[in-house]
């Protein structure tokens, strides 16, 4: 949809023409996507959260004391400004290494994230979070679409096309961004959800 508001653009940009129904029409549409893809997130977002609250709750039993911060910060961790970017992800490394079979594992009570082994899926984790941090970034950034598309609508003198053309194409990269972050954390969930079985049946 965001390509398509491009493309209505760039056809006024080269016409150097637009209706201001036009242009209004494509602002509200802006804010109604960028408004269903924030609801979209939250029910994709509140299930995620809760899943991870039990997976730190399953992590406990397998490795108990061995985590830096508590069950409760599963969930809280993610609201915290700037810490967002950094507790969580602590959290999930701390959650897979308690995770592992033994025979993965360093010494007893040793916490993976204070060994120099390199364990089944640090790297995935590492570039999972990653591409999470990009992605809260970009999902910030979004929110603020529509508004910069209205101020480039400066009613009745004129329109400022190329800003409104910029606005809408940095819109579609910063989606386009996301796209391996969806990927890597559906990989990072499906992966450890396994080892949790695994480590519970013995498998």
């Amino acid at each position: 949809m965001h390509i398509g508001f491009g493309s209505d653009v760039s056809g006024w940009r080269e016409a150097d023409y637009a209706l201001w129904t036009d242009t209004e029409e494509l602002v509200g549409d802006a804010d109604l996507l960028v408004t269903a893809e924030a609801l979209i997130g939250l029910a994709v977002g509140i299930p995620t959260l809760v899943w991870f609250w039990r997976v730190r709750g399953n992590a406990e039993v397998f490795a108990p004391g061995e985590h830096r911060y508590s069950p409760g910060m599963a969930i809280g961790s993610w609201f915290i400004p700037v810490a967002s970017w950094i507790i969580p992800g602590r959290i999930t490394f701390d959650i897979w290494y308690a995770s592992l079979q033994d025979r993965y594992r360093g010494r007893p009570g040793e916490q993976g994230w204070g060994t120099g082994l390199y364990w089944p899926g640090r790297t995935r984790l590492a570039w999972w979070w990653v591409s999470t941090i990009v992605f809260s970034i970009a999902a910030a950034v979004l929110v603020f679409l529509p508004d910069v598309l209205a101020s480039a609508v400066h009613y009745p003198e004129y329109i400022d096309f190329g800003q409104m053309l910029t606005a809408i194409r940095w819109a579609v990269f910063l989606h386009l961004l996301c796209i391996p972050g969806a990927v890597l954390t559906i990989s990072v969930i499906r992966r450890l959800t396994e080892l949790q079985e695994a480590r519970v049946y013995r498998r």
